[in-house]
């Protein structure tokens, strides 16, 4: 006798036997028993999730002579011919090799007639989406309104290039891909039925190879049989697969971490004299951190994912910070596609090894936020230093070995109070200055900011606060080039915008643009603060006494640029000429 495959030989003949679609299951269970079955049904999902069986098992339970519930009994004649596929009232149709407007008419003609046998006639159309847009057309009103005795049953791996006409007539289930955990317990239930011996591990790496398809899987599973002579092992799966153990995957996973650039690059040619293939490699390397990404996330998440020993994952996992391990993901989740059109894919593979263990000199924008976001929490710490040690411990100079960042918040904190826009008698701020670390212009204490702040101070204040948002949020900055402070009562601050300026005074006005620039006044002055916005005609007096008007531009390019304005005697303007 001709052997039969596993997966058709152990295709799921009830609706009970079928796996990962409880939703879809259930709910064709309830229509069967109380007689509420749909004219049409659209089946979508990817290869091997059970499109088709469910579609046999519908049209079983549908015609069954004996049926027991909502399920087939599969001793009756119709359900063995259905099963055998024999059945003349339950017509499968190939819409890949019969995609044209005559199969679609030859359908539409026959299916006015009464079944011959079975109570429901039953069309299974695989791949509708093969169909042209005339054979559509013609199935259009078929679908719409078939005879009472039939029952049109679409099925589906790209259900976006289904007309959406069709879509409308049908009701549409959603496939799964099966998880992992699902698989492998199906696969364990075959071997032992089909008498095969069949490692654990072998069975995870099949689970994971599969993708979510239960009849790729039995294919392997049939392949790995048919290699081991009925004994399956991890190691004939690997050989069968060309992927590698999950020992090298966690070792270069530990590599990463370490930042062990050297190691990586060895091992990957390691894998290479072996003759694995690389791309392979890459995509079970993005797998194996998208893992640990999810066992760091959430613990326990490791488990259903058929990795191998949760424990070791939670070990190597914590190896990692969050940020790095995102990072090693984004990389290696873009790697396989690179590789798959490079002529030299091992080349790709090694930098990506490199860029992963040497987060220094990644210029992605997400790794030079998070390296943004360290030096601020650095800044940050340096700032919880009480006053009294920060006026007891003397401040270094810039060296030339200190950072771009420190060098210059030493000589801010270094200029004279006038070079910042502040009076002389008023005490200059002490600590570096950075955001989310500003100390008050003035140590009051417990004295409420309506007793200690005046208009003047936070006119004297607004060109360091202007420089503070240039710092930390420029496009917000721009917005506030020409205002300046008009009034103040108590801790509700007036701000002013020139007369014309409405654009700008309307983005300062958003929520979350003022919520910022309250916080930010809180930050300089203490206690809670509101501001408003108005415009103004008039010309109001700037800290340094000067007129401010819609046409002064000296103000405007000393904000955007942060220079001073250098005034020149008579004897140095006319060296100038």
């Amino acid at each position: 006798m001709t052997y039969l495959a596993l997966y058709r030989k152990w295709r799921p003949q009830t609706f009970g036997e079928i796996i990962g679609q409880e939703h879809i299951i259930r709910t064709l269970k309830n229509a069967v028993e109380s007689g509420r079955v749909g004219h049409a049904y659209l089946f979508c999902g990817t290869r091997g999730t059970g499109k088709t069986t469910t579609a046999k098992v519908l049209a079983k339970a549908l015609n069954c002579l004996k049926r027991v519930g909502a399920e087939p009994c599969n001793r009756c004649g119709n359900c063995k011919g259905i099963t055998e596929g024999l059945a003349v009232d339950v017509i499968e149709i190939d819409a890949a090799s019969n995609r044209g407007i005559d199969e679609i008419r030859d359908l539409r003609e026959k299916i006015k007639f009464a079944p011959a046998v079975t109570t429901f006639r039953v069309y299974i159309i695989d791949e509708v989406h093969m169909l042209t847009n005339e054979a559509f057309n013609a199935l259009l009103k078929t679908l719409e309104e078939p005879p009472r005795h039939a029952v049109l049953i679409l099925a589906t791996t790209e259900p976006h290039k289904v007309p959406l006409t069709i879509l409308s007539r049908c009701q549409r289930f959603d496939f799964r891909r099966i998880e992992p955990a699902d698989i492998i317990k199906r696969l364990s239930e075959v071997a032992a039925g089909a008498g095969l011996e069949v490692e654990e591990e072998a069975l995870r790496l099949i689970a994971r190879a599969a993708e979510g398809g239960l009849r790729d899987a039995l294919s392997i599973l049939d392949q790995g049989a048919a290699f081991g002579e009925l004994k399956i092992t991890a190691a004939d799966v690997h050989n069968i697969l060309g992927t590698v153990k999950i020992d090298a995957l966690d070792r270069m996973a530990g590599h990463l971490a370490a930042g062990e650039t050297g190691p990586a690059l060895s091992l990957a040619a390691d894998l290479t004299s072996e003759g694995k293939d690389l791309r392979f490699f890459a995509r079970e390397m993005a797998g194996y951190l998208r893992a640990l990404l999810l066992e760091k996330i959430a613990p326990g998440s490791a488990a259903q994912e058929a990795w191998g020993d949760p424990a070791m994952m939670t070990v190597r996992a914590a190896e990692y910070s969050m940020e790095g391990l995102l990072r090693a993901v984004e990389i290696m989740a873009v790697t396989e596609q690179e590789m798959k059109w490079s002529s030299q894919p091992g080349i790709i593979l090694e930098l990506t090894l490199v860029k992963a263990c040497r987060a220094g000199v990644i210029t992605h924008e997400s790794s030079l936020l998070a390296r943004l976001e360290a030096v601020e929490e650095k800044l940050q710490a340096l700032g919880r230093t009480s006053p009294e040690k920060a006026a007891a411990k003397p401040k270094p100079a810039p060296s030339a070995s200190a950072g771009p960042v420190q060098a210059s918040l030493q000589r801010e904190t270094k200029r004279k109070p006038a070079e910042r826009g502040e009076k002389s008698e008023q005490p200059a701020a002490t600590g570096d200055i950075s955001p989310g670390n500003e100390r008050p212009l003035q140590d009051s204490g417990n004295i409420s900011p309506e007793a200690e702040t005046d208009l003047a101070r936070v006119k004297n204040s607004w060109e360091e606060i202007m420089n503070m948002i240039r710092r930390e949020r420029l496009p917000v900055y721009y917005n506030y080039i020409k205002a300046q402070p008009l009034a103040l009562q108590g801790s509700s601050l007036v701000i002013g915008f020139p007369e014309g300026e409405n654009l700008a005074r309307e983005m300062a006005d958003r929520p979350e643009q003022k919520k910022y620039l309250e916080s930010l006044l809180q930050r300089f002055f203490q206690g809670e603060w509101q501001v408003s916005f108005k415009s103004y005609r008039d010309k109001i007096e700037t800290p340094g006494g000067k007129k401010h008007d819609d046409g002064d531009q000296v103000l405007n390019v000393k904000r955007r640029f942060g220079g001073v304005e250098v005034m020149l005697d008579e004897e140095e303007q006319g060296s100038l000429f």
